[in-house]
């Protein structure tokens, strides 16, 4: 959009544009569309973004090493723009609505709460990471087409001056001129609409992929402590007895 912007408001450039044919003025309409679109959703993902990675920094600071699951909610009710802490409280809520169903809790009922508790922080992770990836693809569709918008203005313009040629007899730049920089126009905004798309598109997506991993890699980690806290929870009963 700044590469846009500043041939927008370079005078020849917008007397270019003021005098360029339908079709080159619908092809700029919408590559100025497009990119004002794919400009406002990257700024707005990238924010959100950067405050879930610092909050998942903070988040990952404050837990204790050896976390109790019945501790949990005290921790996941902070950093909420992480994604953690949301899995630790569904891990919570998991083993909490199991340990009250349960009228006794046995050593063979570990690794099901612990199952359950894993299966409630992988589908909360894919809700959430279908959150981060929403209107992802607006980005992907003006880095992919806009360039061939531009081309296909471009060949218009092209067109055009060879009509032109043919018209008046003639190969000068008076004849030539005014479809080859109508060409030009559009092949540089569609050339500026796609390139912030695909840089910020490429970003967000490797932002995602490491999300998710560290969304698994937490929600494994989880479900094994888990596991081993009911155990030495019910060892501890026995010694105790």
């Amino acid at each position: 959009m700044t590469i846009i912007l500043a041939f927008i408001l370079n005078a020849n450039v917008g007397s270019i544009i003021s005098g360029s044919g339908t079709v080159a003025k619908l092809i700029l309409a919408v590559l100025t569309l497009l990119s004002i679109i794919s400009w406002a959703i990257a700024i707005e993902k990238i924010r959100a973004f950067r405050a879930c990675q610092r909050d998942t920094i903070r988040f990952l600071a404050k837990l204790p090493n050896e976390i109790s699951i019945f501790d949990a909610k005290r921790y996941g009710s902070t950093c909420s723009n992480s994604n953690l802490p949301h899995l630790l409280l569904a891990a919570a809520d998991s083993v909490e609505r199991d340990l009250d169903v349960l009228s006794s809790v046995a050593p063979q009922d570990a690794p099901v709460i612990a199952s359950k508790a894993r299966s409630a922080m992988e589908r909360l992770a894919l809700k959430r990471l279908d959150e981060m990836e929403r209107h992802l693809g607006v980005l992907a569709t003006t880095a992919s087409v806009s360039p061939f918008l531009g081309l296909f203005g471009t060949v218009w313009g092209v067109m055009n001056s060879f009509l032109s040629m043919g018209e008046m007899g003639s190969a000068s730049l008076t004849v030539v001129g005014p479809g080859v920089a109508e060409a030009l126009i559009t092949t540089v905004f569609g050339l500026g609409a796609a390139i912030p798309a695909l840089v910020a598109y490429n970003w967000l997506i490797n932002f995602t992929r490491r999300e998710t991993i560290q969304m698994d890699n937490f929600a494994s980690e989880i479900g094994e402590r888990i596991e081993r806290e009911i155990l030495r929870e019910l060892n501890s009963a026995k010694v105790s007895v």
